[in-house]
């Protein structure tokens, strides 16, 4: 999990650092304007609505870097069927039932697939997933998280200062309107202050530490696997 953290960290440090940037453009002086060819109010905004996309980013990156961890850990540890807790059973039967569909599906192909599985459960075979396998293919809000950790079993407790993670909801939404061209950057930016921005930049890791430190303790006591 030291790579998750990590990465975690070294995005928390270029979204600040971008941060910083912004309000010291924000700042300059009518006066000084001409000192600085990039002052631009609505340069300022492009800039303000740029800042979700980066945090958005960070729900992602954490999120998908923290579930392949667990699938690498079970990996390494040749945690096979017979051993795993049921939600990775449940998880691994999906995700290889669901290859089926990348076919032209037919009797044969759902036949062929069903005694790969049997064999593969007979013959104590390591499980191996990818992020194929989770239920999140984009579009991560809390909720997306919360049910993504109750899939696996994994626990973790929500900081009242985070509200939930209510922002995170308004991140995706943000993100989807700027990446699909619904909403101008401009426009986007125009809507927050750079105040309210630290905010919700605040709430989500705030979230996301919740979130990390749930997976750590899955992660490091086992809790893919059958209680003994």
């Amino acid at each position: 999990m030291q790579a998750v953290f990590g990465m975690f960290d070294e995005r928390i440090k270029e979204i600040n650092l971008y941060f910083d940037a912004i309000k010291e453009l924000d700042n300059i002086k009518v006066n000084d304007v001409s000192k600085n060819k990039y002052f631009n109010k609505e340069f300022i905004k492009i800039l303000k609505a740029n800042t979700l996309i980066m945090i958005y980013n960070l729900v992602e990156s954490t999120v998908m870097g923290s579930i392949q961890e667990v699938y690498d850990k079970l990996k390494s540890e040749d945690i096979t069927y017979a051993i795993a807790r049921k939600e990775i059973k449940d998880i691994w039967f999906s995700y290889k039932f669901n290859q089926v569909y990348d076919q032209l599906a037919h009797f044969n192909s759902y036949k062929e697939k069903a005694l790969e599985i049997v064999n593969s459960i007979l013959l104590g075979e390591t499980i191996e997933l990818d992020k194929k396998a989770t239920s999140i293919s984009g579009n991560i809000d809390a909720q997306k998280i919360r049910n993504l950790c109750s899939e696996h079993g994994i626990t973790f407790k929500v900081d009242k200062s985070c509200h939930g993670g209510m922002v995170l909801e308004t991140v995706k939404n943000k993100r989807n309107e700027l990446a699909h061209g619904t909403l101008s950057f401009a426009e986007c930016g125009r809507d927050y202050t750079i105040g309210e921005l630290e905010s919700i930049k605040s709430e989500t890791i705030t979230f996301l530490s919740g979130f990390l430190n749930g997976v750590k303790k899955y992660y490091d006591e086992k809790g893919y696997k059958i209680r003994d």
